[in-house]
């Protein structure tokens, strides 16, 4: 059942045209370089050193693994992490 209704409102988000991570509100991230990273469509910050930081979304954990990780910014659905970005995981 859960799939069926997933199908039926990917497919009527497609033809609307509505972006999927809007639609959907899957995690999207936009990095620049290995210095900056963005992260749209988060929960909550699950756990926070400069090593390591651990994001949940609906869709599941990120960690992001590096050194002198800073949160520079975050609003309800924004984030902004700065820092020698090394790794980035995606856990279920």
């Amino acid at each position: 059942m859960k799939k069926t209704y997933t199908r039926f409102r990917e497919g009527l988000m497609s033809t609307l045209e509505v972006p999927r991570d809007l639609a959907l509100q899957e995690p999207l991230l936009t990095i620049t370089g290995n210095r900056d990273l963005c992260i749209e469509n988060y929960k909550s910050i699950q756990s926070y050193s400069q090593e390591s930081i651990r994001i949940l979304t609906r869709k599941g954990r990120i960690k992001i693994c590096g050194k002198a990780l800073r949160i520079q910014y975050y609003t309800s659905d924004e984030m902004g992490i700065s820092g020698d970005l090394q790794e980035i995981i995606f856990e279920p």
